[in-house]
């Protein structure tokens, strides 16, 4: 056995024992304070030059710091992000869905409600790792659900995170739905998801309440976008139209959260928590759906007796605005958007010349006709260009220059003041005070436009449903700046009877119907009544109420009294059999020369108390008192009819 202590200082050098030579003599530097053992320095290590060993020392120092600035990139900089992602990887997070709140008619009567459907989820984090297992999965997916994997594929891409549940089929049928459950037990990151859909239960039969309630769709990249601060995800359904897009924040509730444990292959090993969802709330329309129907009915009937195919009707309370039906024709059910409507079945939709998406009834835009009349012999009284006393001779038209304009009669109807010129629908008249004629002088167009966009002609009237129309009123300036033409005097007298490029929707003729019906008062039309949980209170929709007239109860009773001649002895003389007073005004609005006139007709009833207003228009009707007149008839009796219901 080699002696590890036989080497002894001497002097400056070392010595080495006999029987030693065959050993190789390393260089080692002993200091003072060296540990003896029976006094023999102990040998603690391999002498090394300095410059090597500060060499070493540098290697280490560099090596330790970066060890240590790693430590505090992974730890400090980046700590928090790391810890999120480990925690991803070792909690599963699952959304828990709210109920989307019921709606019902006035009467309690479910128009939307839930019911279950199968959805296909995939969470691509939690696909299996190879690709050549992702790829087999993908595929028999594909073949189970009818979409191809490059499909299925896009829809994973569009998504910015992959640890999001992403929807990849709505509304599956069962068989499919158990053959997804079946592939997915022996993978992870696939699901078949029990939700809900829309069920619109009365659209089927009366598809004029698409227009109203909208529907509920899987969510858009673009929606998710703008919507992604509020809380929604890929998987969520928003609602696209009517009331489900207008009290889409009041249905949807909030989502809740359960909280899984899982291993490294995604599998749960333990439920760590749950958030429970709170779920929409239920709302309540002024809608009153027997009305509804019947307003449905009448109007179908009134466009198959007139040989067209658009129309729409509004039935208003023109006490506080409440819309108690109000139908466009052509409709659709709403309930084919409720799962996986086909691109098929979207584009004919689209396609259709008679657009049945467009809910024409305020938004579609038409000239008014002569149901602007009333708003112009209000304008007139107010400005003092007539009395009720005042008179203008119809002979037949007016005569200007190289232009006539004519009356619709020929021959003309005689002296009329303002009530008989209503009634009758006396273009002369209007003429007269709209244009001024000889040394008569009228209100002019300024004053027109004006008393025009007081009644809310040219804005939207701000009704609880996306997609309305502001109409047109046209002026001076629009004219000199859009045409590069100044505004004739023909302008201002097709302006006086409702033509020319004035622009209204039938919700618009209904809300300035309901402010000469209310004395005035200027009530902003409304679909949401209340809102909450029946059986725990509800809370009313914020309406909004003009306090002050838009003119002396005297002129605004003028004006009422002409309408309600108009039933009487004018142009709407087939209303005067109904067992309540009625008051209207006809319209007969000519919109281009190769196409029939437009039918109007406007009331309210009943005349000394006013609880409802019906707007009536036939596009391409002809006549509004041959074609509108007799669906207005057939929607008031069914009001009447239905009065205990609805008050």
């Amino acid at each position: 056995m080699v002696d590890p202590f036989r080497w002894r200082r001497e002097g400056e050098g070392m010595k080495v024992h006999r029987g030693d030579e065959g050993m190789v003599l390393h260089e080692v530097m002993y200091e003072d304070q060296f540990t003896h053992i029976k006094d023999r320095p102990l040998f603690m290590g391999i002498s090394i030059p300095e410059w090597r060993f500060h060499l070493v020392a540098g290697v280490m120092v560099l090596l330790l710091g970066g060890l240590f600035g790693r430590a505090f990139w992974i730890q400090v900089v980046h700590g928090a992000s790391f810890r999120e992602q480990a925690e991803r990887n070792r909690l599963r997070h699952e959304v828990i869905s709210p109920r989307r709140g019921i709606i019902r008619d006035r009467n309690g009567r479910i128009l939307a409600e839930n019911i279950p459907s199968f959805d296909v989820h995939i969470t691509e984090r939690q696909l299996p790792d190879e690709q050549s297992t992702r790829e087999e999965l993908l595929g028999k997916l594909s073949r189970i659900i009818g979409l191809s994997v490059e499909e299925i594929q896009e829809t994973l891409n569009a998504s910015t995170d992959p640890d999001e549940s992403v929807v990849i089929q709505r509304d599956i049928p069962y068989d499919r739905a158990l053959a997804v459950n079946i592939l997915a037990a022996d993978t992870t990151g696939l699901d078949v998801v029990v939700g809900s859909k829309r069920r619109y239960s009365e659209s089927d039969e009366t598809p004029t309440l698409s227009h109203i309630l909208g529907y509920v769709s899987g969510i858009t990249k673009d929606e998710l976008a703008a919507r992604r601060k509020q809380g929604y995800r890929q998987v969520d359904l928003v609602g696209k139209a009517g009331v489900e897009s207008t009290y889409e924040s009041i249905l949807r509730g909030e989502p809740g959260e359960r909280l899984y444990e899982v291993d490294s292959r995604h599998h749960v090993t333990a439920e760590v928590g749950e958030k429970n969802a709170i779920d929409g709330q239920d709302l309540t329309l002024s809608i009153n759906l027997e009305l509804q129907r019947a307003t449905e009915k009448a109007l179908k009937e009134g466009i198959e007796k007139a040989k067209v195919g658009r129309g729409s009707v509004v039935v208003m309370d023109p006490r506080d605005g409440s819309v108690l039906a109000i139908a466009s024709w052509p409709a659709y059910d709403d309930n084919i958007f409720s799962g996986s409507v086909s691109s098929t079945l979207y584009k004919a939709l689209l396609d259709n010349p008679d657009h049945p998406l467009l809910p024409r009834a305020w938004a579609g835009t038409y000239p008014s006709g002569s149901t602007a009349k009333p708003v112009i012999s209000t304008a007139a009284l107010a400005e003092g260009v007539v009395t009720a006393q005042t008179t203008v001779l119809s002979t037949g038209g007016i005569q200007v220059g190289p232009w006539f304009f004519p009356d619709w009669k020929a021959g003309g109807h005689g002296s009329v003041n303002v009530r008989s010129a209503i009634a009758w629908s006396v273009n002369t008249f209007f003429y007269y005070v709209g244009g001024g004629y000889n040394s008569f002088v009228g209100l002019g167009v300024d004053k027109m436009t004006l008393w025009m966009r007081k009644f809310g002609l040219g804005s939207k009237t701000g009704i609880d449903v996306p997609g309305e129309a502001a109409g047109f009123v046209p002026s001076r300036d629009w004219k000199e700046k859009t045409k590069s033409e100044r505004w004739y005097i023909g302008d201002t007298y097709n302006l006086s009877i409702g033509q020319g490029d004035l622009l209204v929707t039938p919700l618009q003729v209904a809300s300035f119907t309901a402010t000469i019906a209310n004395g005035g008062h200027i009530v902003q039309p409304k679909i949401g009544m209340r809102y909450g949980r029946p059986d725990e209170g509800q809370t009313d929709v914020a309406t909004h109420k003009q306090e002050e007239t838009i003119a002396s109860p005297a002129d605004i009773q003028t004006v009422r009294l002409g309408m309600r001649d108009t039933v009487i002895y004018g142009s709407g003389r087939a209303l005067s059999v109904l067992p309540f007073p009625v008051a209207g005004k006809t319209g007969t609005a000519q919109w281009r020369s190769d196409k029939a006139n437009h039918a109007w007709f406007t009331s309210f009833a009943p005349f000394d108390n006013p609880q409802v207003v019906v707007t009536v228009l036939l596009e391409e009707g002809v006549e509004g008192s041959v074609s509108a007149v007799p669906v207005a008839k057939e929607v008031l009796q069914a009001w009447w009819n239905g009065q205990p219901a609805i008050k």
